[in-house]
């Protein structure tokens, strides 16, 4: 589903460059689930937006689902994340104008999608929030904001799920619902999931585990790890 192969990030710096990664090459099949891990400045974001097509590499390339994504436009890879990929980030990016069903509706209406509301009132309910479909993100809780968010991200049915840090601002317990989540959802929709944390119980939760330092190599087993 996902292969990316030498891929660099190097930003300039005053009269130099600094790398945040180099040379990184893996695959993620489809179903699979895969956890980004490492210390603080080690790439994890950079790297998952890559993998999403948000950003660009300096060099090497991406393909989702045999589709060179970094050969694409701006507007091929917009459309390519409309038809693929799904987000769930640690702010939780609902639109405050709207209530939490126009919110999961939202990207469905994008598509012309006629059913988008019918849709929201089903993946809402699927997240516990049958009762808080009319409600504005102001009124509800940040469990609620984030199991919306969750909602909005699987009611387009992608292929591919990225989460960046997706329970980073919740308390334990309302996390590890959220975490749950995910999961269940990830097996039941067969969406291959893709998620950046710094929870030790999420990632060992994942098939597979790419442990970021500052380096240039991994072992293609199930802890993979790119080393200084």
């Amino acid at each position: 589903m996902i292969k990316a192969y030498k891929i660099s990030k190097k930003v300039p710096i005053a009269d130099t460059e600094l790398t945040i990664l180099e040379a990184l090459s893996l695959t993620v099949e489809a179903g699979e689930s895969l956890a980004i891990v490492g210390p603080s400045g080690s790439g994890k974001s950079t790297l998952l937006g890559i993998l999403a097509g948000l950003d660009l590499p300096s060099s090497g390339s991406v393909h989702i689902d045999g589709q060179n994504i970094t050969a694409m436009t701006e507007d091929a890879r917009a459309e390519m994340r409309a038809r693929y990929v799904g987000f769930v980030f640690q702010s939780f990016h609902l639109l405050p104008g709207l209530t939490a069903q126009e919110n999961v509706a939202l990207p469905l209406e994008l598509r012309s999608d006629k059913a988008a509301m019918d849709t929201a009132a089903r993946y809402l309910q699927r997240v516990g929030l049958a009762d808080r479909m009319t409600h504005y993100p102001r009124q509800l809780s940040g469990g609620e904001q984030q199991r919306v968010a969750v909602a909005r991200a699987f009611a387009c049915q992608p292929r591919i799920l990225f989460a960046d840090e997706p329970t980073g601002n919740l308390d334990i317990v309302t996390g590890a619902t959220i975490n749950d989540l995910l999961f269940q959802l990830n097996q039941e929709e067969g969406t291959t999931l893709v998620i950046v944390t710094h929870e030790n119980s999420l990632a060992a939760r994942c098939g597979r585990r790419l442990h970021l330092q500052c380096g240039t190599q991994f072992t293609p087993v199930e802890e993979m790890t790119v080393k200084c």
